[in-house]
């Protein structure tokens, strides 16, 4: 089987099955996009030879599909490290937000602790 297949290591879980999917489904698009434009920009060159031409498509759609896989990594990489700045600031807000409640309740209890003293 390919190394792209959707059935290399079949174990997976569920969520690891379909991003396996998606991956494939969006290469698949990414592929036939590229050799669209490849066409696209081949009709604009009406010089060239059945050979030339199919020469140039092909090189175009394979320039295309590798800036697009590259676009898509960046954009993975990044999405990964917004992911975990955000994971850090919520974990340091809960944090806080856990502070102030402890606090509070302290001062909560003290004060009370403090009426009753006073109440006897």
């Amino acid at each position: 089987m390919p190394e792209n297949s959707v059935f290399v290591g079949a174990d997976m879980d569920e969520d690891g099955l379909f991003a396996g999917l998606d991956n494939l489904l969006l290469s698949s698009a990414q592929d036939e996009e590229a050799r669209r434009r490849a066409v696209h920009f081949a009709e604009e060159l009406p010089w060239l030879t059945a050979a030339q031409r199919a020469d140039v498509e092909r090189a175009f759609a394979a320039d295309w599909a590798a800036a697009s896989r590259a676009i898509d990594a960046r954009v993975s990489a990044r999405s990964a490290e917004i992911a975990i700045d955000y994971a850090t600031r919520y974990r340091l807000l809960r944090r806080r937000c856990l502070s102030a409640v402890t606090a509070g309740l302290g001062v909560v209890t003290c004060v009370l602790g403090l009426a009753l003293l006073v109440a006897r």
